[in-house]
């Protein structure tokens, strides 16, 4: 394994990212993709003034937002896995996930009706692409998109894209979680539910592919002996309640499985297994008595950790 490993760490999308380059490339390369990543964050973020996400919301029920082409790019995907999951993966549901954000550092739950009104917020038909003009329109007043499910995804596929153009063949990209392993196998451990951060219940053995994970162990407050969490299944406006811990997603993609793994989350393994069997992607299940199941193709690339 000779060579020197590069590794460069820094924040962006809500996230930590971590970028590793084996054999000795220059840290301009390294740097190249923090660069565009940063980009993307500016372009992304539901925070920043400016962001192209910022001002859809701003302009809801006004009128279409011109949007940089790597957003028109994503919002359009967006919608697709939104129509591919029933609506269980929805990034119109922007209201409904600050509802329970704030929910969460509260450690209240919502009322009825803010969490219908949130709902009614809702809806892939109400956002307007307009590939000639290059613009983005959510139709109704109020109403609020979150790219949270999807931005890690393009980013790491992005941070791939960029260095395959100089000419990077062995590289570890993981953007909280969300992980491509470009060239030599990789190790890559599952989150155990059940433990802190950083604890894992299983190992991956990856090779040019990509990993996301969506687990609605993350974050969350017991309210009156009932645990409610952060992913929230957008057609009810209430946290998910699939009986899924954790979603494990192996494709080629990181786009596309971080949205999936959301979406799958709120579906349940019986409504997402044909999806994924669908798109070729394999999966790795851990519902909330702590069963772990796997799909097919994962035999002999999966191993359990012992207590």
């Amino acid at each position: 394994m000779g060579g020197k490993v590069l590794q460069k760490i820094f924040p962006a999308l809500g996230t930590v990212n971590t970028i590793t380059l084996y054999d000795s490339f220059a840290p301009e390369i390294a740097e190249q993709v923090k660069k565009h990543v940063l980009d993307l964050h500016r372009r992304f973020s539901l925070f920043e003034q400016g962001s192209d996400i910022f001002r859809i919301n701003e302009q809801a029920g006004i009128k279409a937002v011109p949007v940089h082409q790597d957003t028109f790019f994503v919002l359009f995907h967006a919608l697709s896995y939104g129509r591919e999951t029933q609506g269980a993966f929805d990034i119109t549901s922007g209201a409904a996930s600050r509802l329970w954000r704030d929910a969460i550092r509260s450690a209240q739950i919502p009322s009825e009706s803010d969490i219908a009104g949130c709902r009614r917020l809702s809806g892939l038909t109400d956002l307007i692409l307009d590939e000639a003009g290059g613009t983005a329109f959510l139709r109704r007043n109020g109403q609020q998109m979150d790219l949270g499910g999807i931005a890690k995804g393009y980013a790491a596929d992005e941070a791939v894209r960029t260095l395959k153009k100089y000419k990077v063949h062995n590289a570890l990209i993981n953007f909280g979680g969300t992980v491509i392993a470009l060239g030599r196998e990789q190790k890559i451990g599952i989150q155990n539910p059940f433990q802190k951060s950083g604890v894992s219940m299983a190992e991956l053995m990856v090779k040019n592919k990509a990993v996301a994970t969506s687990g609605s162990y993350e974050r969350g407050f017991f309210f009156e002996g009932v645990r409610y969490h952060h992913i929230i299944d957008p057609r009810s406006g209430w946290p998910a309640d699939s009986g899924l811990l954790s979603v494990t997603l192996i494709g080629d993609s990181a786009m596309e499985l971080d949205a999936l793994a959301t979406g799958i989350c709120v579906l349940g393994e019986k409504n997402g297994l044909p999806l994924l069997e669908r798109r070729g992607i394999e999966a790795v299940f851990i519902n909330s008595d702590g069963e772990v199941k796997i799909t097919h193709g994962l035999q002999g690339k999966f191993f359990l950790k012992s207590n």
